[in-house]
């Protein structure tokens, strides 16, 4: 037996670098130069968005489910470490016989106790394979807790600045709705002087109805923001949140994107990406290991007898070594090596599929905010164009130059741009989010708070 375990060779996964081509040496958009951190929602001074946070990290139920899955990882841990120690088991029997003959009946009783212990040499690396890839898998979980913080932060600071924009596009439509109430009452007053015509008053009416058309879907959308707000908090929904306004914030310096590479070790989810290509090498090895036999070491030790106060007076005690080899099975193990092989060509391609998407995030995000920023540019100017077409257009009418419909067209017109300029700077903040999200970080803090 000596000779036969010194001779065995423990099946170990043997993996090269799986990403050096899959990592372009720069991103291909100039980046900021401002310190990467991981709670870089603090970025943007807001008090509520910081309490709303450290709400969602203690009581947001995804991240209560990803912490549960940790938990039965870790079991799992245990679960398989324990099959690679002795197995000690006792029983206890206590029986009787019935027996009738020509001199009578009467009953034996008979009592027996032991232990009976098991032990699996290792000879293939089996039991360590099985310990490792729950190991490895145990890992994977943990980084799959930080993904679903990192995914998060993005999703409520997101939610948040969309209710701020709905809470500015009230306040801007209910100031558009006064305003076009008055222009309304200022042209019945024309209207009664024969100043204005009949068409024009008809106009204004529609505006002013129109302006009230508005109000009800950000109402809804106001709602329904803080509806998801409380969900991601652990609240319910209807929940009073007493949430205060303020104007969106402003876009705070651009941080530094570093190297695409480093995304390989500041992304959780390409860390857990990569161990379960561990966990599925792991499987293999156990999956080959379990085609070749296996030695068991068995013992126990037992006593009986008829009189429990003398149970323990005489005692039997065995030691064996068995070995179990796989002869005909059906081809059951190697279809099982086949399955958990192409399981690991499943997770590397999932792995280089993370890798990929991890660096078109950070690509669209620092294209999609240098865009948008123009486009925020672009309509600062058009705005103020718009502002100036419109003072000249009710100078024109007044003066009985132009109809009460083009005036009404350049007061529209600015009307949208106001709205359109809110929208516009959300979104703005929605990509600096994504780039955020994209360059992951460190973390492991979400772990202290789970514990």
């Amino acid at each position: 037996m000596a000779l036969c375990c010194t001779s065995c060779v423990s099946f170990k996964p043997e993996r090269e670098t799986l990403a050096e081509d899959f990592t372009p040496a720069e991103f291909s958009k100039n980046t900021g130069v401002a310190d990467q951190q991981t709670q870089w929602w603090q970025a943007f001074e807001s008090k509520t968005l910081n309490c709303l946070m450290e709400e969602a990290f203690l009581d947001n139920l995804t991240l209560e489910q990803a912490a549960a899955r940790l938990e039965q990882a870790e079991a799992s841990v245990r679960k398989s470490g324990a099959a690679g120690k002795v197995q000690l088991n006792g029983q206890a029997e206590s029986s009787s016989r019935y027996t009738s003959n020509e001199n009578g009946s009467y009953t034996d009783p008979y009592h027996t106790a032991g232990l009976y212990a098991s032990y699996e040499l290792d000879l293939w690396g089996k039991l360590k394979s099985s310990q490792q890839a729950a190991l490895a898998s145990r890992d994977a979980t943990k980084f799959d807790l930080q993904t679903a913080a990192m995914t998060l932060s993005a999703e409520l600071t997101q939610t948040y600045f969309q209710w701020l924009a709905q809470k500015e596009a009230l306040v801007v439509y209910t100031s558009q709705l006064t305003s076009n109430r008055n222009k309304l009452t200022a042209l019945e007053r024309r209207y009664h002087t024969g100043q204005a015509t009949s068409l024009a008053l008809l106009q204004q009416r529609q505006q002013v109805a129109a302006a009230e058309a508005k109000l009800p879907p950000v109402y809804a959308l106001i709602e329904t923001s803080e509806h998801n707000i409380a969900i991601l908090i652990g609240k319910i929904p209807g929940t009073d949140l007493n949430l205060k306004p303020t104007t969106l914030p402003e876009l705070p310096p651009q941080p530094s994107t570093g190297l695409p590479a480093a995304l390989l070790e500041n992304r959780p989810d390409i860390q857990s990406a990569r161990l379960q290509i561990e966990t599925a090498d792991w499987n293999i090895s156990e999956a080959k290991a379990a085609r070749l036999p296996a030695i068991t070491l068995t013992g126990s030790i037992s006593t009986g007898g008829e009189d429990i106060e003398r149970l323990f007076d005489d005692w039997v005690s065995n030691l064996a070594a068995g070995i179990i080899a796989p002869l005909i099975d059906g081809g059951a193990r190697k279809a099982e090596v086949d399955r958990v092989t192409a399981v690991s060509r499943e997770k590397i391609a999932s792995y280089r599929l993370t890798i990929l998407q991890a660096i078109q995030e950070t690509e669209d995000a620092l294209s999609n905010e240098k865009h948008q920023t123009d486009y925020l540019t672009a309509l600062d100017k058009q705005y103020t164009a718009a502002q100036k077409s419109e003072t000249e257009s009710i100078h024109r009418y007044q003066r009985g130059i132009l109809p009460y419909l083009d005036t009404l067209t350049a007061i529209v017109a600015r009307e949208s741009l106001e709205i359109t300029h809110i929208q516009a700077k959300a979104n703005l903040l929605a990509y600096r989010i994504q780039l955020y999200r994209s360059l992951g970080g460190d973390w492991t803090f979400i772990m202290e708070n789970e514990k």
